[in-house]
């Protein structure tokens, strides 16, 4: 794979520029700095190796060299969108979604609110970060990373969460690039469908877990909720059905503890979670 071959896949879709490393730190860094000195709409870091990306609270975020994707997308957000801040990560995960489901008939699920899972096993995660002025985001970097050949998955002894790739389900060799484009293509469709109820309606449709019990952790104060995931509001909050009633969690952890029989997971909070 090579900064050419990028490009030529690349090409015609609404990625004004592009900037390719071998080797980086955080393309999310690289994407910060960029648009702070004038990256436009569109612009795309991706790299093949990236050795000190971040998730969810400060956890490292890897790509192995020729076994992933790791790309950050900058946003230049319209005063519209700017109101729909939130509803960024779920724009990357329903934009990786659609491409697996639309280009390689996999059966992508999101695991609230942005995660990647095949088979209930993750396969990429995204980091959300914004500069802002006030109260409004000025600039959105959706970071994003996939898990897409056997190499890039951890042994699973060191993993928080079941993860698999997205050769292993397949079957066969993906090529990188073209998945990139064809997440892209995703996220543009969604994007325009930001403040639909579309949007949230496949978001609730792509919902991991729909129906099954789960343990929700809003933060390290407060007591855990248990409950029933019941689906995702208009306001892209998850509904939990309780001993109480239907409780809304707005952001916070989600573990899925699971009976006898069935696998466990990690929900994570709005501003996504890290990449196994």
């Amino acid at each position: 794979m090579n900064e050419r071959s990028l490009r030529e896949a690349l090409r015609g879709l609404p990625v004004p520029d592009i900037r390719y490393f071998d080797v980086i730190g955080s393309t999310n860094d690289h994407a910060l700095a960029w648009a702070a000195n004038g990256a436009r709409d569109g612009s795309l870091v991706v790299a093949d190796v990236q050795t000190a990306g971040r998730g969810r609270s400060g956890r490292r975020w890897i790509t192995i060299p020729g076994g992933g994707l790791a790309f950050s997308l900058i946003i230049l957000p319209t005063a519209k969108e700017q109101q729909y801040f939130s509803f960024f990560s779920p724009l990357g995960a329903l934009g990786i979604s659609q491409a697996l489901i639309e280009g390689y008939q996999l059966p992508a699920m999101i695991k609230y609110p942005n995660d990647i899972l095949l088979n209930r096993r993750k396969t990429a995660g995204i980091l959300v970060e914004a500069s802002w002025l006030g109260d409004k985001p000025q600039c959105v970097i959706i970071g994003i990373g996939l898990n897409v050949a056997p190499i890039s998955v951890p042994p699973q002894e060191q993993l928080l969460f079941p993860a698999t790739c997205i050769e292993t389900v397949l079957g066969q060799p993906v090529d990188r690039w073209q998945l990139l484009a064809k997440i892209i293509r995703g996220i543009t469709y969604w994007r325009a469908r930001l403040d639909s109820a579309e949007f949230v309606q496949t978001w609730h449709d792509r919902l991991a877990f729909k129906g099954e019990m789960v343990t929700v952790q809003p933060d390290h104060q407060k007591p855990a909720l248990y409950g029933k995931i019941i689906g995702i509001d208009q306001n892209g909050s998850l509904l939990l059905q309780s001993k109480n009633g239907i409780q809304t969690i707005i952001i916070g952890d989600v573990l899925l503890r699971p009976l006898e029989g069935n696998s466990s997971a990690t929900l994570g909070g709005l501003n996504g979670e890290e990449k196994p």
